[in-house]
């Protein structure tokens, strides 16, 4: 009978970015992330899972206050105390470059908790017995340079990744060389693949990234490689093994806007493993990029409102989500002689009433002198020449019905001048 598990990893408790005020302190995103972590919990609980795996980045201080302590501990005892075995990985956000220093995890450990298991140290490998059915976890920590180097270690990024990589496709094949053969394993790490496409964890990354190639993790003895760190989620390798992140279940910056959210629940036993992605509902993100040019400084922003007002449509029909409930972003292209007409604070109004949170506003200049430079003309160029195409490419004035005539008089008025 297969184990069913359900495999999270970076839930950053702590994040306050873009967050509401709330009574008790903490912030309505802090508030958000374990909302999120309860949808998990509660799959979990009515879906008869077996296994809670964990890879790392649990907080998003290595030194979280006592209340984000506690808000989880309360939560993993508790699911733990009703029969799933929680397996935990540590991150670089949980542990320190130095072994003489405690993470924030390590509290279960020494509390000698029923059911719940901190494996933090480099390739630890456990075997659990679940319903009678057995399972090895091979663990891999965020790999810390400080920890495995010594002083003749070389200072170059490309020959620090090849030893790295070495030593771990060496010591991975050490422990499963000696591991017995019918027993379905799963390597639970915290560290980047080469090959994964890396997305907000690189803004808020602590410590010196060490890169695994993915062919050190296609090793045959492995049914599962369970991966965090990544925030997007992706599928790396198919199958024998199964290589993924399941990425981040909420949301850390824009940069996941439109990243899906949501966890994996997999099943595996000695002659199969099968996963899927369950998403789950988290806090909608939306960045709305507006263009403001030369041709739209009458009634400017009344204009402005309007292009914002389409834009909040087209995304609450494209997402089905309310802008009320969102975390909002405004970017707004335009020339330096329009910005300084923008009513900045009129916009902010009219946004901040209309969503959950504001993010500051972005105004983007773009370069007046490259908008209007035209490729044809030069220093030497005939004056009216230069005038008509000028009139063709701006976005002003390439539909004026007069064209010709506005030549003409341009014509004549630059005649009277040189005649002078």
């Amino acid at each position: 009978m297969a184990i069913r598990g359900v495999h999270t990893a970076d839930l950053h408790f702590g994040v306050t970015t873009y967050s509401r005020e709330t009574p008790d302190g903490l912030g309505s995103r802090v508030h958000d992330f374990f909302k999120t972590f309860d949808r998990i919990l509660e799959f979990i609980r009515e879906n008869s899972i077996d296994l809670l795996l964990i890879t790392g980045d649990i907080f998003k201080d290595r030194e979280p206050n006592s209340t984000l302590r506690n808000m989880f501990y309360k939560r993993v005892v508790d699911i733990s105390k009703g029969g799933v075995l929680v397996a935990i990985v540590p991150g670089n956000h949980d542990m320190h470059p130095f072994e003489t220093k405690d993470h924030s995890v390590k509290v279960f450990e020494i509390f000698d908790q029923p059911n719940i298991v901190v494996m933090d140290r480099p390739f630890e490998t456990r075997e659990f017995e679940i319903r009678g059915e057995k399972l090895r976890i091979v663990a891999v920590p965020y790999l810390y340079l400080e920890r495995f180097v010594d002083e003749t270690f070389p200072q170059k990024t490309e020959e620090i990744d090849m030893i790295a990589a070495n030593f771990f496709e060496k010591k991975l094949s050490q422990v499963l060389d000696s591991s017995e053969d019918n027993i379905p394993t799963i390597l639970a790490g915290h560290f980047t693949v080469v090959e994964a496409q890396i997305g907000s964890e690189r803004s808020i990354m602590l410590g010196k990234d060490i890169k695994v190639p993915l062919s050190c993790l296609l090793n045959p003895k492995l049914k599962f490689v369970a991966l965090g760190h990544i925030h997007k989620p992706q599928i790396l390798h198919a199958a024998n093994p199964t290589v993924l992140y399941c990425g981040s279940p909420d949301r850390i910056d824009f940069s996941e806007a439109n990243d899906s959210k949501g966890f994996v629940v997999f099943e595996i036993d000695k002659d199969d493993f099968r996963f899927e992605f369950q998403p789950v509902k988290v806090r909608p993100f939306c960045q709305l990029e507006i263009d403001v040019f030369e041709d739209e400084v009458e009634n400017l922003t009344k204009k402005l409102l309007d292009k914002i007002e389409e834009k909040i449509q087209v995304f609450e029909q494209n997402t089905s989500n309310s802008i009320q409930v969102s975390v909002v972003k405004l970017i707004i292209k335009t020339q330096s002689l329009i910005k300084e007409k923008i009513d900045v604070g009129l916009v902010e109004r009219f946004l901040r009433d209309r969503c959950f949170v504001l993010a500051p506003i972005e105004i983007e200049v773009v370069d007046s002198k490259k908008d209007f430079r035209i490729a044809e003309v030069d220093e030497k160029s005939d004056p009216v020449d230069a005038f008509e195409k000028f009139l063709s490419a701006s976005q002003k004035y390439r539909g004026i019905e007069n064209k010709d005539k506005v030549v003409s008089e341009f014509k004549k008025l630059l005649y009277e001048v040189q005649e002078k």
